[in-house]
């Protein structure tokens, strides 16, 4: 009798994470490749994921994704970083390579390549207001520099870390303006009017609660901007129905989710990634039905 081998383990680590769709797109993309693969969620609080990471190491996983709030709190347990990477100082994929850890970032092209299909937004010489700070709004950040946007404004409820964050992207992209924020006022009704915006992002985690309020007092925006929100589930978001409603053009964050995705299992697999088959399955996956 054959014997059968052991799976190759891929997952997701982060906190909270039992709303992620990862598990649908990558499990899918396992099967349709008959792949003898499964992806897992590792959800660890703050106080367990220092020995997660090890666990996930001694288990021999073959990679990872890394999500909120541990983007950038995974590198100093990674053995290297790839370019790009080091560069926006946050983590998102981790491939197991031989018994080292090597992080990569697949959220800058992930959010790009959605930006400009799902929304229909080109970032040259535009006016971006990010709400967050952490390891996706960096990623989106120095993408949306490269990109050659005009300006970028982060805004966080740690004006420190909007700041330092600012003042890491301006020192490589120079010619873009970028500003760090405190952003508990935008969060108030009678707030002055914003600046000129071309888009508004939501990088950060509020509206991943039903009860989470918006993370924008919308009334303060300018009509006709285009609105992206990274959070994909619930979907549509609290923030993605009050600017459709309002007649902004809003997405949320699947695109994304699936750009990042397919990055991440071709770094993993050295496959091509079935993007209809993935894509299919978060669709799915977040219509409430399972695939």
């Amino acid at each position: 009798m054959k014997k059968e081998t052991a799976p190759k383990i891929y997952g997701l680590i982060g906190y909270p994470i039992k709303h992620s769709l990862s598990p649908a797109m990558h499990n899918a993309a396992f099967k349709k490749l008959k792949m003898n693969a499964l992806y897992m969620l590792f959800e660890k609080t703050r106080e367990e994921f220092p020995a997660a990471v090890r666990q996930l190491k001694a288990m021999g996983v073959s990679g990872f994704n890394v999500t909120v709030p541990y983007k950038e709190e995974i590198i100093p347990y990674l053995d290297e970083l790839d370019a790009l990477a080091r560069r926006i100082g946050a983590v998102n994929t981790v491939l197991n390579q031989k018994g080292r850890f090597i992080g990569y970032n697949t959220d800058a092209l992930g959010f790009i390549a959605s930006l400009k299909e799902d929304l229909d937004f080109v970032p040259k010489s535009k006016n971006i207001f990010i709400v967050g700070a952490g390891g996706a709004a960096r990623a989106i950040g120095f993408a949306l520099a490269k990109e050659k946007a005009k300006s970028i404004v982060f805004c966080d409820c740690l004006a420190d870390k909007a700041q330092r964050l600012a003042r890491d992207i301006k020192g490589i992209f120079p010619d873009c303006l970028v500003l760090g924020q405190e952003g508990l006022p935008l969060l108030r009704a009678g707030t002055r009017p914003a600046p000129t915006i071309d888009l508004l992002v939501n990088a950060s985690n509020c509206g991943m609660k039903n009860t989470d309020p918006l993370p924008v007092d919308l009334k303060i925006l300018p009509a006709g901007i285009k609105v992206y929100d990274i959070i994909y589930n619930p979907s549509p978001t609290k923030l993605v129905r009050e600017a459709a409603r309002r007649k902004m053009k809003a997405v949320n964050g699947l695109g994304m989710l699936l750009g990042q995705g397919t990055a991440a299992f071709e770094i993993w697999t050295k496959q091509k990634a079935p993007l209809a088959i993935m894509r299919g399955a978060l669709r799915k996956a977040i219509s409430g039905k399972s695939y």
